[in-house]
């Protein structure tokens, strides 16, 4: 994890010119893009499926059956 995390910052420091300030302002502005991403994935009561088999499945008993054995 260290490792990821410091290649993170080397890249961002990288694309800002060795600016820390600039490099901190990308690094939010991409968390925040990320969040606003998986947000919108994420529903309220709605189940989100591009098809009518991905609704099958997340509501048939496929489903069921896996929250059955939890």
């Amino acid at each position: 994890m260290e490792r990821a995390v410091d290649e993170m910052k080397r890249a961002y420091l990288e694309a800002s010119g060795g600016d820390a300030r600039d490099a901190l302002r990308r690094a939010l502005a991409d968390a925040m893009q990320e969040i606003a991403d998986v947000s919108s994935h994420v529903s309220r009561g709605f189940v989100r499926a591009s098809k009518p088999a991905d609704l099958a499945r997340k509501l048939g008993p496929e489903r069921r059956a896996r929250e059955a054995a939890r």
